[in-house]
């Protein structure tokens, strides 16, 4: 029996997959990609002054071990090349690598006397030793090792970002859409959505099936926040003209550089409180269609969590009748399951505003009956 409990029903599964490029390119793109050569010396200063952010892992396990921290080391001290390295740069002059990152925290970790070397074919002289325990000559050696990067700058589009990153991690893990946003736009908009993610309400009205592992609770959370204020007017010369990536993207940049605390607070305040809601009157299948023809459990809907939440924002629990408002509620779902809204493409900027339409109509619904 397939297991549906670490799923979410998306669009195709576009999302988990990336089977297709996540962007297209018009023919009038402007793409600032700069070569650059550099001591490890100058790129562990720039990292120190905070001008190079290195980005968290997407999977821990692959997470460099000391043999491989201590081979780099090695082929370092030997004079071999070693692969490029991929950085962003925004506005600010801000970097951040999106490959390579494995390379300058090992790097920075033999520096700062983190490690002892081992495992070495070339160099066994030097096992069980840290950096300040080498020779001095060998330190410099280490230090003055110049390495190659290349710097994709402003004014580059996101959307072609977006596009290099995934290009670049071809060949490693496959990451899906949602684990590029989150190297991409560290930051304030990666703590909300971590924050919420892992928040008790959010476990609790999804019943615990929306798994961490690449990053679905984060994607649904993200979801809702970003249609949450695009609905209520509160994205700025941000729109939405069905392309949900670049949207998603846009809100992202938004909340980073240019949201105060307030409003990322009440992002936050909101969606926590509509989940809590949906819990407390609905239990933990409100997310879920009714299964088919008493067939198997149905996973988690998307396009269901973020009408429900949106739509559980705007009522009082104590001031409903609760068994009322769970017949309301299982009507619109039965009606939107029947005409299949929320299957296909969901992310059409008119299915965009017709869910978000009925999740009004379901708020006013409740508060009047």
């Amino acid at each position: 029996m397939k297991n549906t409990e670490d799923e979410i029903e998306f669009e195709g599964q576009d999302e988990l997959e990336l089977t297709s490029p996540p962007h297209q390119m018009g023919t009038d793109t402007q793409v600032r990609i700069a070569k650059e050569q550099s001591s490890i010396f100058e790129i562990l200063r720039r990292e120190e002054r905070g001008d190079l952010v290195l980005a968290p892992d997407f999977q821990r396990e692959n997470v460099w071990d000391k043999k491989h921290k201590s081979e780099l080391i090695e082929s370092i001290l030997m004079g071999i090349p070693i692969p490029l390295i991929y950085l962003f740069e925004n506005e600010d002059g801000i970097r951040q690598i999106i490959d390579g990152k494995q390379r300058i925290t090992s790097l920075k970790g033999f520096l700062n006397n983190e490690f002892t070397l081992s495992s070495l074919s070339m160099l066994p002289h030097l096992k069980g030793l840290k950096f300040k325990e080498i020779s001095p000559l060998l330190q410099a050696k280490i230090e003055d090792y110049q390495l190659h990067s290349y710097v994709i700058q402003p004014p580059t589009p996101e959307s072609v970002k977006f596009n290099i990153f995934e290009r670049v991690n071809r060949g490693g893990v496959n990451l899906n859409k949602q684990e590029m946003r989150h190297a991409l736009y560290q930051g304030k908009s990666t703590k909300l959505i971590e924050d919420l993610a892992e928040s008790p309400d959010f476990k609790s009205a999804t019943g615990g099936g929306v798994k961490s592992n690449r990053m679905r609770d984060r994607y649904l959370v993200l979801r809702f926040v970003a249609f949450y204020l695009l609905t209520t007017n509160q994205l700025p010369n941000i729109q939405y003209k069905s392309d949900v990536d670049s949207f998603l993207a846009s809100v992202m940049k938004f909340l980073n550089t240019r949201a105060d605390d307030a409003l990322i607070e009440h992002a936050k305040s909101v969606c926590l409180f509509g989940m809590k809601n949906v819990y407390q009157v609905l239990g933990n299948d409100a997310f879920r269609f009714t299964p088919k023809n008493g067939g198997n459990r149905r996973p988690v809907n998307m396009g269901l969590f973020e009408m429900i939440v949106f739509a559980f924002c705007y009522v009082e629990p104590s001031k409903l009748a609760f068994e009322k408002a769970q017949e309301l509620v299982e009507e619109y779902k039965v009606k939107v399951d029947e005409d299949e809204l929320f299957s296909g493409s969901i992310d059409t900027s008119e299915h965009v505003k017709i869910r978000f339409d009925i999740a009004q109509q379901i708020s006013q619904e409740l508060n009047n009956a």
